[in-house]
């Protein structure tokens, strides 16, 4: 770890300016979906078919959320992230396509109250809209066609206003930080290209029109809640949406960038010449990074990915949304800038083998890659907040068995000393970071891989659904994450370097 102390730590990570917290979401922590008893979503289709592991119970914290948010707030967070979940609020209880089903107000008192709660305990809640899954009754995928996102639009902008009536009427602040995709890059690939695709070979054709429904609905739901906030007289909303790091550019950054592209100043006839000025530079920085990571054979992988890309996704292809981003009120479509860095480089060192690509509990724990991207993303940055919005260690633990320890030799205290000071490392750069998010608060299911990968803080018992003291390995990892935020909050550089650099003295046992 490269320790920073050229950087004013009482200023940039005062509770004013700076965020810590954890996150997660309504599928993977909630329980209870694609249940008989309960909402249905696309995944029971993945479920039914095998190509998921039964999510059931997870975490229950759709039961039990007042322990995980008291859990958060003991360590001195002030941001909680979650979800509202459409196929909750709008719920069938059967797996198949049909008409719109009626809303339940019961799981919009339930929401309410989760974000009260959130508010009670002194934690801003900054609130995901969607994440990666629909409610079963649209189908297995929405993503080619109108009817779907149109939908999604309706109900982003219905469940807020919904949600936060409700907030309003018991005297609560009103929530005001949203995600209106989590990820947004990663949506189509999970879908067409993917191991949950419906093609038997990855279907590059469906990315570009998934994406131009994607990005323009995101335009019309970041207009949408920033009218609504305006005709309310609730304060001015933050909205955008996450991005998770990828090493091709119409992977990642594109989407951000088009996004910007009235705000800094890009006429429309010029998007495309300054879009290829944006590819250039994130090239560039992406190619070093690749030559320096990766084996001659991953590198020509890499590059044989990135042509794939480029010709697969073009901003040209994307009509709806620079129709929807010009013929917009609002120059600005995004509040911040929220982005999620694990393991880039991964399809590239598994090109050509599916079955060797990396497990959640192989990927790479890399600062130089880390520190990479926080500056990749900031390139062209007009004066948005940069948000950490998600990163995590995986451990690998099976049901009933013991967690196994990384053969890397990371734990969770080394690596959020390291993580950690790279933001700071950045900061004394010039990146204007805001905020840091920690996935997640306790162990919880993981899409594909089920409940194996272990990212919790704490452990997470599956079966008597109790929260541990401690995270899979026996480690104190929430109290370390606790007293790394007090240190630098502190502003305190001899208390900063001295627990940045010794082993927590707090441990267990």
């Amino acid at each position: 770890m490269n320790l920073r102390l050229d950087c004013e730590f009482g200023t940039a990570f005062a509770p004013e300016n700076f965020f810590f917290g954890v996150a997660n979401a309504p599928y993977l922590s909630e329980g209870g979906y694609n249940t008989p008893a309960g909402p249905q979503n696309n995944y029971g289709y993945f479920e039914r078919d095998g190509r998921v592991p039964v999510s059931g119970a997870a975490t229950r914290f759709w039961s039990e959320y007042k322990q995980h948010i008291e859990l958060a707030a003991s360590l001195g967070l002030n941001a909680f992230r979650m979800g509202l979940d459409w196929s909750r609020v709008q719920p069938a209880t059967t797996l198949a396509p049909a008409k719109p089903p009626a809303w339940d107000p019961r799981a919009l008192d339930r929401y309410a109250d989760m974000i009260s709660c959130v508010r009670s305990h002194r934690m801003q809640p900054i609130v995901t809209l969607h994440h990666f899954t629909h409610p079963a009754w649209l189908g297995e995928s929405i993503w080619l066609g109108d009817e779907g996102p149109d939908l999604l639009v309706d109900y982003e902008l219905r469940v807020v206003e919904e949600v936060n009536d409700r907030l309003s009427e018991a005297g609560v602040e009103v929530m005001d930080h949203f995600i209106t995709f989590n990820e947004l890059n990663l949506v189509p690939l999970i879908y067409f290209v993917g191991p949950l695709r419906s093609t038997s070979a990855p279907d590059q054709a469906s990315l570009a029109p998934a994406y131009d429904n994607i990005l323009s609905r995101h335009i019309r739901i970041y207009d949408g809640l920033h009218d609504l906030f305006a005709r309310k007289g609730w304060p001015t909303p933050r909205v955008g949406f996450g991005t998770a790091s990828a090493i091709e550019y119409e992977h990642d950054r594109l989407f951000l960038d088009i996004a910007r592209l009235r705000s800094s100043g890009v006429r429309r006839e010029r998007t495309g010449e300054w879009l290829a000025r944006q590819r250039e530079a994130w090239d560039t920085r992406m190619d070093a990074l690749a030559r320096a990571k990766l084996t001659d054979e991953q590198y020509a992988a890499y590059r044989q990915q990135r042509q794939l890309a480029a010709a697969a996704i073009r901003p040209e292809m994307l009509t709806k949304t620079l129709e929807a981003l010009y013929a917009s009120d609002r120059d600005e479509k995004l509040d911040y800038l929220s982005v999620n860095v694990y393991e880039p480089l991964g399809p590239a060192k598994s090109e050509g083998d599916p079955r060797k690509r990396p497990k959640w509990w192989e990927f790479d724990v890399d600062t130089d890659v880390y520190h990479t991207f926080i500056h990749a993303y900031n390139d062209g940055n007009t004066g948005l907040p940069l948000y950490l919005g998600e990163n995590s260690l995986a451990l690998r633990q099976a049901p009933g068995a013991p967690a196994q320890p990384r053969p890397d030799g990371w734990n969770r205290e080394r690596y959020l000393k390291a993580y950690l000071m790279v933001a700071v490392r950045a900061l004394a750069e010039g990146v204007p970071i805001h905020g840091y998010l920690y996935w997640s608060l306790t162990d919880d299911f993981e899409w594909e891989a089920g409940y194996e990968p272990r990212l919790g803080l704490y452990g997470y018992d599956y079966g008597t659904g109790t929260i541990a003291e401690t995270d899979a390995l026996g480690e104190p990892a929430g109290p370390v994450y606790a007293e790394l935020i007090a240190a630098l909050r502190s502003g305190d550089k001899a208390r900063i370097a001295t627990t940045f650099t010794e082993r927590y003295a707090g441990r267990v046992g």
